[in-house]
């Protein structure tokens, strides 16, 4: 499968689409928050699995947070970070590293395929209307990097006309705007955004990273953004819409005595025709593409580039038996580099085919879903999830879900430059293999108090790590992380208080000791509440302590902690408002990797005006 044949098909299906009788153009309705990352519909859809949506307020009230740390505190995941702000951050979830959880932007992949993973550090939470958050492996519906899960960030935008402009000044020089607009005309819409920002950040590094990295002076740095979303119906019902977004961030960071400096861009365009062939036949063709690229100044110069070149065309039909969703879609990477990062191999291409079902009955829901996937690489490998419901009226819900996954090795895996003394690739190696388990208990739908436990098993074969033995990454281990997830959503006494608590055991089955960056425990509780035209939040988060190794040696130890965040809000009217927030209000001082200072106390002033 490749674009012409999966253009070639959709065009055939929009003869039929032409052929419909003719609808009264609407007003697009493609900018709607609803989730969609869960079962891949086009449409609004509930699930059974453990979905978390954090919403354009939620991004308002985090003050001088980052992304990845608004991810930790509302959806309950761990991160690791090199440093403060543009330094280099990775994800945990449920066990799962960075590598193996797909970050989506606006449905695009748009990270490193040397790596495997996107660099969320430079999507600055301005440019984000909403992130959803699928926990679990949904390699059925997306296929590799996704056997932990899905993190998908959608770019501005509104279904009405409206305008956003906000300014804020904080902590160490912290200076950030950002302006946007969405108009709406009968069956056109449009939504324009823009931001910078520049923060004069203290050193990325700490004594114990080492003579060799570390370096007291300060570590700049600076960001800016766009987005543009357009969309059009057509007169016979048809809608067309672009999506489009670029960030460029440029990072100072330690590596010695010198000033070494990362200039990294990260962008996406994609062009969707979306129909409806009959009532029951929902269509949409996807072209596009995304785009890393990545040069480094420094003791240790080098550009590396990933561009990825992909094609979808997803249908979601309405049968007496349930709504099913089948696609296809093919994904080329390619990678890019100097003469100081030659790869042996430079491009992948991946073809895939997938089926999805949900039906709701008499009180039970079932969802499963279905992919083939075939790279040139590795040949074919199948993957599938099923999800069984039940409802006890005015109690709660049960739920069950089972899955199989699989992510294959990155191109800096397999072949990427060789590092004489220290790391070779290792172009044998097999994709890593996941089996997941959860069982869920949750709320009525109805209730005023929202809760969710979850239990999981999530299991790793063939996981790839590094050998300092033989200096080269192997299939030589199997992991397992088990546990409990719990967490709330209640309004109370005008009160709104949300919390999340994990409890597991991420282990390397191979070995028996802890995998790496991961705590036994973790999780946070939020408060708000509004007075007349105040609000006021405060938030703790906790972590019990990790080890930064594979191999759990005392070196690497960092120690539990916990932060309390705060934040105050007055609205001025319907538009004008101002916040002051500030994160780690005890000036708690801790690691989340050995030598790198997680983000100490931070204060910002914001403001903002909002209108339509």
């Amino acid at each position: 499968m490749n674009f012409l044949r999966i253009a070639g098909l959709a065009g055939l299906a929009s003869l039929g689409a032409h052929a419909q009788s003719v609808s009264t153009p609407q007003p697009p309705q493609t900018f709607d928050p609803v989730i969609v990352t869960a079962t891949r519909s086009l449409d609004p859809a509930t699930t059974l699995r453990d979905a978390i949506v954090i919403t354009r307020e939620d991004l308002d009230a985090a003050g001088p947070l980052s992304l990845a740390e608004v991810l930790q505190r509302r959806a309950g995941i761990e991160i690791r970070s090199t440093g403060g702000p543009g330094q280099p951050q990775s994800i945990f979830m449920r066990g799962a590293g960075s590598a193996q959880t797909l970050v989506l932007v606006d449905g695009l992949r748009v990270g490193s395929a040397t790596v495997g993973t996107t660099s969320i550090e430079n999507l600055p939470i301005e440019m984000i209307e909403r992130v959803e958050v699928v926990k679990g492996s949904l390699s059925s519906l997306y296929g590799s990097d996704a056997i932990g899960g899905v993190v998908q960030i959608f770019t501005r935008g509104k279904t009405v006309p409206h305008l956003f402009v906000s300014a804020a000044y904080g902590s160490d020089n912290d200076r950030r705007f950002s302006a946007g607009l969405t108009t709406v005309d009968n069956a056109t819409s449009v939504s324009l955004s823009a931001g910078a920002r520049a923060v004069d950040a203290r050193s990325a590094a700490n004594p114990r990273a080492g003579p060799f990295v570390y370096n007291p002076d300060r570590d700049p740095y600076d960001n800016a953004y766009f987005t543009l979303r357009a969309a059009q119906t057509m007169w016979q019902g048809e809608t067309v819409e672009l999506d489009a977004f670029a960030s460029r961030g440029r990072t100072h960071f330690d590596s010695g005595p010198g000033d070494d400096r990362n200039d990294q861009s990260i962008s996406g365009a994609k062009v969707s025709s979306s129909s409806h062939f009959a009532p029951w036949w929902a269509s949409r063709l996807t072209l596009g593409g995304g785009r890393d690229r990545i040069e480094t100044h420094g003791s240790f110069p080098g550009i590396i580039e990933t561009q990825q070149a992909q094609g979808s065309w997803v249908n979601e039909l309405t049968t007496p038996l349930g709504n099913a969703v089948a696609g296809a879609e093919t994904v080329r990477q390619r990678v890019v580099s100097d003469d100081s990062t030659p790869f042996t191999r430079t491009q992948r291409n991946t073809t895939s085919e997938f089926l999805g079902a949900n039906e709701s009955f008499a009180g039970q829901r079932i969802e499963a879903s279905a992919r083939h996937d075939d790279d040139d690489q590795f040949g074919a490998r199948d993957t599938g999830s099923v999800s069984y419901g039940f409802d006890i009226p005015s109690v709660m819900r049960i739920a069950a879900t089972y899955a199989r996954g699989f992510r294959a090795p990155t191109f800096f895996d397999l072949y990427g430059p060789a590092f004489p003394g220290s790391y070779s690739p290792n172009p044998a190696l097999q994709p890593e293999r996941s089996k997941n388990y959860e069982i869920a208990l949750k709320s009525d739908a109805a209730a005023s108090f929202q809760w969710r436990i979850s239990a999981f098993d999530n299991r790793f074969d063939n996981l790839i790590v590094y050998s300092p033995e033989q200096m080269t990454v192997l299939n030589v281990a199997k992991a397992r992380a088990r546990g409990v997830e719990a967490s709330i959503d209640a309004n109370w006494l005008g009160t709104r208080v949300r919390a999340t608590l994990t409890a597991q055991r991420p282990r390397d089955e191979t070995t028996g000791l802890r995998l790496q960056g991961r705590a036994r425990s973790y999780g946070s509780i939020d408060v708000t509440r509004r007075f007349g035209q105040w609000t006021a939040g405060v938030s703790v988060l906790a972590s019990g302590e990790r080890f930064d190794s594979t191999d759990e040696s005392p070196g690497s130890r960092l120690g539990g902690y916990a932060v309390v965040d705060a934040r105050v809000r007055y609205a001025f009217d319907a538009r004008w408002s101002a916040e002051l927030a500030a994160a780690n209000l005890g000036d708690r001082r801790y690691e989340s990797a050995v030598g790198y200072d997680a983000p100490r106390r931070s204060v910002m002033l914001s403001v903002r005006f909002e209108a339509f």
